[in-house]
């Protein structure tokens, strides 16, 4: 038997989301499922606002290229040029990881699975009372944070929390929302607040990134700018490093062989997410042990998840793919859809 199915399924968030790309409250990501005789395996495609693709686009990249045949074989890292979407791929790549590993059995789950050592960081989000944020910053738990740049205030801000928290490890992420010029001025002010990374501050040229790291002090990190591989080998000399998402790379399969290029070219990587549920992070956690920073706190920032099996123990996120275990409300949401494939 073989049964596919897709749907898209609302996650809210515990608070609104601000970054400088616009606020949220939600996200409506795509769930796959595919049963095959006696395995069920799931993936996940989120659905980024600003990256212009809506769920209805994902679910008709799913089912326009999912095949039969390429479940049967297993098609995986081949498959992701089929598709029109990365977060499409992803979905489809990350379950045919587990229908692989279900049939595989322990040893290949434990070469994929194995112990976590390096804890996530979490993401502060921008809020224009700076005191709910140094209230959530007292309060998560975790001692490396990552806080959200590109708004006006952003160097008083972080100076403030600076102050606040002289021994937390503090990473920023400005998603392009700063030019060059204030970049520039922003960077150098910054300089001085010990800060460990600063992830895509300008949507730039190749020699404007370059500025900017021989400015900085601040290891820069490149996520939008870095989509594929060519983009990687074309910003290399200017940056520190990438970050790696699934739904960015295409799923698992890819987002390793991007890995072993970056690292080629002396780079090192940002293991990061979308806003995703523990599936998405529990497929990601089988490349941790080959990045420098890990950043999968998504599911923390839920106010419902919908996969249990996903813990947070002393910052460092456990799970392993075959424990997850899917929401009745995820199931149910599942058994009323139509497959698109069934035979």
């Amino acid at each position: 038997m073989l049964r596919v199915t897709a749907i898209p399924r609302k996650l809210l968030l515990q608070n609104p989301f601000h970054i400088a790309h616009g606020s949220s409250d939600y996200r409506e990501n795509v769930f796959l499922q595919i049963i095959h005789d006696s395995n069920v395996a799931y993936g996940e495609a989120a659905v980024v606002p600003y990256y212009g693709i809506t769920k209805e686009q994902i679910l008709q990249d799913l089912k326009q290229t999912i095949t039969a045949e390429m479940i049967l074989k297993r098609e995986a890292l081949t498959a992701v040029k089929r598709f029109s979407h990365s977060m499409s791929a992803c979905a489809y790549t990350s379950a045919i990881q587990a229908l692989v590993m279900q049939q595989s059995g322990p040893a290949l789950a434990g070469s994929l699975e194995k112990q976590y050592q390096r804890g996530s960081s979490f993401t502060i989000s921008y809020r224009a009372d700076v005191q709910k944020m140094l209230d959530s910053i007292r309060t998560c738990g975790f001692s490396t944070i990552k806080l959200k740049a590109g708004f006006p205030d952003d160097v008083q801000r972080i100076r403030l929390i600076r102050q606040h928290f002289p021994d937390l490890v503090i990473r920023l992420d400005a998603n392009q929302g700063w030019n060059f010029e204030q970049a520039c001025n922003i960077i150098s002010e910054l300089n001085t607040l010990n800060i460990e990374l600063i992830e895509e501050p300008i949507k730039g040229t190749v020699d404007e990134i370059r500025m900017l790291s021989e400015l900085s002090e601040i290891p820069i990190l490149l996520d939008e700018t870095v989509q594929n591989a060519e983009d990687l080998r074309r910003y290399a000399p200017s940056v520190s490093g990438i970050v790696v998402k699934l739904a960015k790379s295409g799923g698992p399969q890819a987002a390793r062989v991007l890995i072993a290029e970056a690292k080629q070219l002396g780079l090192e990587v940002m293991l990061s997410c979308m806003i995703e549920s523990s599936l998405g992070i529990a497929h990601a956690l089988t490349l941790e042990p080959l990045c420098k920073w890990i950043d999968l706190d998504a599911p923390t920032l839920l106010a419902e998840d919908v996969f249990s099996g996903l813990t947070y123990q002393d910052e460092l996120p456990r799970c392993s793919i075959s424990s997850l275990v899917p929401s009745d409300g995820l199931l149910q949401a599942f058994a009323m859809a139509k497959p698109f494939i069934e035979e």
